[in-house]
Parts: structure tokens; sequence; C-alpha cells
């Protein structure tokens, strides 16, 4: 970990985490970095290995939410076609309320992405939580 890291090292690890604020390709981006860099440096082989698997994380916990969301809204869908004129039951409502988890889970999920692109574009190792060390220990092993 004692390399010298040059600015478009620094720039493709910036460009690594900053691509979740596209919302549904901006996994495209690290996988790219990745793939074109990974024999260049270790820095951004890091840097883009984390990103992929944020964003993916980002992405599971986003269908998951969805799934979820279809499921219980499926589910109080009889008590609503009984008597079309009540309003929606309680778990109709729930049902909204999960699959509408993206916005707010896009804007935690990049404001931690910022973080991490601050960070590796200053130079410095970045490691979200449970992923960083993992990865560390084998791009810098």
């Amino acid at each position: 970990m004692n390399e010298e890291i040059t600015s478009e090292e620094k720039l493709m690890s910036l460009l690594s985490h900053l691509s979740i604020l596209i919302p549904n390709i901006g996994v495209i981006a690290p996988m790219v970095i990745w793939i074109t860099q990974k024999d260049k440096s270790k820095f951004v082989r890091f840097n883009a290995i984390q990103a992929i698997f944020y964003q993916l994380l980002f992405f599971v916990l986003i269908m998951l939410s969805i799934f979820i969301g279809l499921i219980l809204m499926f589910v109080s869908l009889p008590a609503i076609t009984e008597n079309p004129d009540a309003a929606p039951g309680a778990l109709f409502w729930v049902s909204m309320g999960i699959m509408n988890l993206y916005f707010p889970l896009w804007i935690i999920f990049s404001i931690y992405a910022v973080v991490a692109a601050v960070k590796s574009f200053k130079g410095k190792i970045f490691r979200y939580l449970i992923i960083g060390k993992i990865i560390e220990k084998k791009v810098y092993k």
C-alpha cells in the first residue's frame, strides 16, 4: 500500500464511487474501470471493486424492497376487491411505503459513496463497511 498514486488513478477511483449518482446504470462504470485498470493500479482496482460490490448491494436492496412490497400489495388486494368503496387497508399502504424506499436508500447510499469518492480522490484508502477489509486483503496481499 506504499505506492505513489497518480492523479489519473485518483480520478478513476473518484469516478468509480460517484457512478452511483447515475441511477440504475451506475454499476457499469466501475466495472469498465476495473476491467481496464485492474492490472495497472492496485489503488484503482481496490476502489473499483469496492464500488461494484457497494452498488450491487444497493441494487439488491432495492429489488428486495420492490419484491416484498409487491407481495404485500398482492396479499392486500382481496380485501380491496371485496369492497371497492372501502379505503385501502394498512397492509396496502405498508406495501407502498416499502416499494418507495428507492429514493431514501439512494440518498443514503449516495452520500456514503461521495465520502468514499472524496477520500479516494485525496489518495487515501477508504474502506466501505464489511466489504472494504475483505477486498483490501485480496487486492493488497
